[in-house]
Order: C-alpha cells, then structure tokens, then sequence
C-alpha cells in the first residue's frame, strides 16, 4: 500500500478533537503499521502487526480491540528499502535517511530496529472526562527514560508543509520486544540500529463527520507553536 490511512488531523487533535469518532475493529491486516491515541488522549497507541497497544500512565501495557478512536495514522508496511546506521539518535536519523534519498518533500513510513541506549517515552494519565485541555494532558503527563532496551519506533516522517495535518518531521511512538512498554517517543539514542522505511506517496485523510468537530474553533495562528511544544 502506497498511501497513508489518517483518521482526523492532528491539528484538530491539537485544538481539543478528542471524542472517538472511528470504530477499531476487532479484525486487521498482520502489516498495519502506525500510531494515533485513544479517546481524551487517555493513551498513546503504536500499530505494530495488526496489533493496537495503548501505553497510559501507571497502566500496564495493554491490546485495545472494539472502541473508537480519535485520532489515528496506519499504513501496510513491508520494508522495502533498509540499512544499518551507527550512532543515531532523534536529531541525526534525518541525515542518515537523507543519504539513501531525498526526504525534504515525501513522506515516509519509517522504523528503526535496535537495543536502544535510551529512549525517553510520554504517557498520558487516563481522563475518562474527556474536559482537559490537550495542555493540560501535556503538563501531567509521565515521562520515563528506557535504559538498554531492545524494541523499534514505529512512525512517519512528514515534510514541514504539511505539518498541520500530520506531526512535521518524523513521529514515532516505541514499542518494547518483550511488550511490556510503549509510548510517544521524546527523544532516543543507538550506537547501531537497523532502519526501514517506505516510500508513501499519497495520504488519505478521513474527517470527523460530527456535529462537535463540525463547531470546533480551529486557531490556526497558534497549531504551529502548540503541535511543537505538545509532539516534540
């Protein structure tokens, strides 16, 4: 499959779209690959083999099957271009990825394999409410530091001009071997690792058709500033 699946925008998520507007089957392809969150960004999910893991704060790593969800970027992946890379980490893997091919303008499904040094994760603490603010859901997450842990990031690499409705640059959530830990990766560092990515060259977007997002105030002047300051 040569397109991204996206189920709203992350701008809309950024602006307080937090009701699930999209079923989750029971049923999916061994190849989806991908992240979103659950409803009130009460946990990160990563897609990794048909499988969706939602990683909440002081919960433990868990399959999530029938609900609907929010938000949520899928594509099939099967690796079709790959190599080793040395001493990467979340500020160089753009310049590794941009001597097998010209990534300022493309996206990309991108996953790095490793025993990682470290990796830094965020999870969201669970609001059933579905009130707070995506600030405030920023401002009482937990952020853990994963020490020589053996796992991959699962992710995409958006060019900056569509940044609005995608994360811009890359966005990956990690997802441990052993499935015992997961989430929204911060930041991440390897001394070896090997990286696969694909090639996408269309993404489909799928709106909320309801009334609440239909009447959501979307402030386009701030998205840019909150989408970094939340994502990054």
């Amino acid at each position: 499959m040569s397109k991204i699946t996206q189920y709203s925008t992350i701008g809309a998520l950024m602006s307080g779209h937090f009701s699930g507007d999209f079923p989750l089957n029971s049923s999916h392809s061994p190849t989806l690959f991908g992240l979103g969150c659950s409803c009130g960004i009460s946990g990160e999910l990563t897609v990794c083999g048909g499988e969706f893991w939602e990683a909440t704060a002081g919960e433990k790593l868990h399959k999530l099957t029938d609900c609907r969800l929010p938000f949520l970027q899928v594509t099939e992946f099967v690796a079709e271009n790959e190599f080793e890379a040395k001493g990467i980490n979340e500020a160089n893997l753009d310049q590794h990825l941009s001597q097998q091919l010209a990534i300022a303008n493309i996206f990309l499904a991108v996953n790095v394999k490793s025993c990682f040094d470290k990796v830094v994760i965020r999870r969201p603490q669970r609001d059933e409410t579905q009130t707070r603010s995506v600030e405030e859901m920023a401002d009482a997450q937990q952020v853990d530091t994963l020490t020589t842990i053996s796992g991959q990031l699962i992710g995409f690499w958006t060019p900056e001009l569509f940044g609005r409705i995608s994360v811009p640059g890359f966005h990956f959530h990690f997802l441990s071997e052993d499935r015992r830990y997961s989430g929204h990766v911060l930041s991440f560092k390897t001394a070896e690792a090997t990286v696969a990515y694909q090639v996408k060259t269309s993404i489909e977007i799928h709106n909320p058709t309801s009334a609440a997002f239909g009447d959501l105030n979307i402030d386009v002047t701030k998205l840019d500033e909150l989408i970094g300051n939340v994502e990054k």
